[in-house]
């Protein structure tokens, strides 16, 4: 069995104090962030001096089961041992005992006026724990501002009929006028399309600008509905519309994708203060609920940036763990984590409680309730998420949190299945391998020469198998071929893919058995295993043929029974 899938041993970490606490101000209370080197000198991580970060916004060294030296402020080191309860963290202090609530909603939770009117009720019913609300563009308007930039470039033509209407449809429903400040992204949207058709080129920061606006217009739409709902019912607590990079969110800079995860920015450490600062005031007196623009950011010149497709999830566990939020709700219009992909099996049914571990493997390999990245800032603040449907908010969702408590049992030895289609798999084989140190190293420089992730990989005295995900970056795959082929024989199968199973090392050995048993039944023969790199993981390369009826088996066998 071939090691492979990128796990992590969970880390305990304490719940830091939060600002208030020790009567500083906010700017008194977040000291100046620093990193240790390899070398054990102090490196300088004030703003302008940061440095590469890994997972979407946390340094490479703090990821959980990591020996970094790295102390954040809002998560201290070393760990007292036990780790303190919260209760026991912010006791003495009054404003914390009831920290402040993330909650995120996704654009189908936004799509029209009633919904957005179901989100007003909803997060009216948790004014109580102040909560601070990040937002996606309303419905499918990314995909409109995409079109509409496209359609600029090809045919040198600007049309906004479409992004308009899924804002301007609103408002006329709502009967009242188009407030200025719509008005205004508008028309400097159009003047950038104009641009686009004019000068027949789209650079990847202009398309991250053009897509901005989605987001920055459904903060402002959420803001209007909000308040004229309050307005009328006397209420003086009101909505205030913020762009994330006022509250301080900062990344390194770069383009992010158009259709995938995938993006080159990087959220900078210094974002963690300044966002804490940004909202400290509000700990203490919560005069209004903040609407904050998800997925999208500034880097240090000013240059709006986007944290990949669905990226307003990092958004918001970002904004979480800075003020160690109670918790970061991510509301979507289905009933949380499900047990796999309810479109493929229509028995699959929503999980009760996962862990941080088993969550960011879920995401990793295929299951899109939650973005990738956004479960590591959580998971090292300690804070817990929570996936919720705003269609039926009465319904529990998913709880994913640190560690398992005992009332959290399952039935299961499976916690959960997701998948990844239209997989690449490659087989390097030499016998230059042989007892021979240095060869792998060639290898991997080769792929870090064409900048490519590998998501599984097994190795075998002459062997080394690996899988791509192309669709989450494109890759130069004949390029890449052709620099390997001068040092093994290469062969590529297209059209593989991923089935992950999500269960516990001690239950490893029976699922493996089920498993095998299961594709046995079916005749299928699997590729590549992926077990023992994570606690929590067991992978299956198969032929993407054969993933819809693999799944079903296995599902029937772990769930239906």
């Amino acid at each position: 069995l071939g090691s492979g899938a990128p796990g992590r041993t969970l880390a305990r970490a304490p719940r830091a104090r939060g600002p208030g606490q020790s009567g500083k101000t906010a700017a008194e209370f977040w000291p100046p962030m620093r990193r240790k080197s390899a070398s054990g000198d102090d490196g300088d991580m004030s703003p302008g001096k940061g440095f590469a970060v890994a997972g979407g916004g946390v340094p490479p060294n703090m990821e959980p089961g990591g020996e970094g030296g790295m102390a954040f402020p809002w998560l201290p080191s070393p760990a007292p041992s036990p780790p303190m309860t919260p209760e026991q963290t912010h006791a003495g202090s009054p404003e914390d005992s009831n920290p402040m609530l993330v909650m995120k909603f996704g654009g189908s939770s936004l799509a029209t006026l009633e919904h957005l009117q179901r989100v007003s009720d909803i997060v009216t019913k948790h004014v109580d724990r102040r909560p601070v609300l990040v937002l996606s563009a309303m419905g499918k308007q990314t995909n409109e501002l995409l079109a509409a930039a496209k359609n600029a470039l090809s045919t040198g033509t600007v049309d906004l009929s479409k992004v308009r209407q899924i804002t301007e449809s609103v408002f006329e429903e709502l009967k009242i006028s188009i407030p200025a400040e719509i008005s205004s992204l508008l028309e400097e949207l159009g003047r950038i399309l104009s641009g686009i058709a004019l000068l027949k080129e789209i650079s990847t920061r202009t398309r991250d600008l053009v897509v901005s606006f989605g987001e920055r217009m459904s903060v402002r739409t959420f803001m209007a509905v909000f308040n004229h709902a309050a307005e009328a019912s006397g209420s003086k607590l009101l909505a205030k519309a913020i762009d994330s990079w006022e509250a301080g969110m900062l990344t390194s800079s770069g383009g992010g994708s158009a259709n995938s995860a995938f993006t080159q920015c990087e959220v900078l450490p210094q974002t963690y203060t300044s966002l804490a600062s940004y909202f400290f005031p509000l700990r203490m007196d919560y005069k209004y609920i903040p609407v904050v623009t998800g997925y999208v950011a500034k880097d240090a010149q000013g240059t709006i940036t986007t944290l990949g497709r669905d990226g307003s999830d990092l958004s918001a566990t970002v904004i979480g763990a800075a003020l160690l939020a109670s918790e970061v709700q991510i509301w979507k219009d289905v009933s949380g984590v499900m047990t796999t992909d309810p479109r493929v099996v229509p028995a699959a049914r929503p999980v009760g409680v996962l862990t941080f571990e088993e969550a960011a493997e879920l995401s990793t390999f295929g299951a899109k309730v939650v973005h990738p990245a956004a479960i590591l800032p959580a998971w090292l603040a300690k804070v817990p998420i929570s996936v919720r449907n705003s269609i039926k908010p009465q319904d529990p969702g998913t709880r994913i949190v640190a560690e398992m408590a005992e009332v959290d049992s399952r039935e299961s030895r499976v916690a959960a299945m997701s998948s990844k289609r239209d997989i690449t798999m490659i087989v390097i084989r030499s016998t230059r391998m042989l007892g021979q140190h240095g060869f792998l190293a060639h290898v991997f420089q080769v792929f870090n020469k064409f900048e490519v992730s590998v998501d599984v990989i097994a190795t075998s005295e002459v062997t080394v198998s690996l899988t791509l995900d192309r669709g989450f970056k494109a890759v130069d795959l004949d390029g890449l071929r052709k620099e390997l082929e001068c040092v093994a024989k290469v062969e590529i199968r297209e059209s593989m893919a991923m089935l992950t199973l999500i269960a516990s090392r001690s239950d490893s050995c029976t699922v493996l058995r089920q498993a095998f048993q299961a594709f046995e039944e079916l005749g299928v023969e699997v590729e590549m295993v992926s077990h023992g790199a994570s606690n929590v993981n067991v992978t299956f390369v198969v032929p993407d043929a054969s993933l819809l009826k693999c799944t079903g088996k296995l599902h029937e066998r772990f769930f239906e029974r």
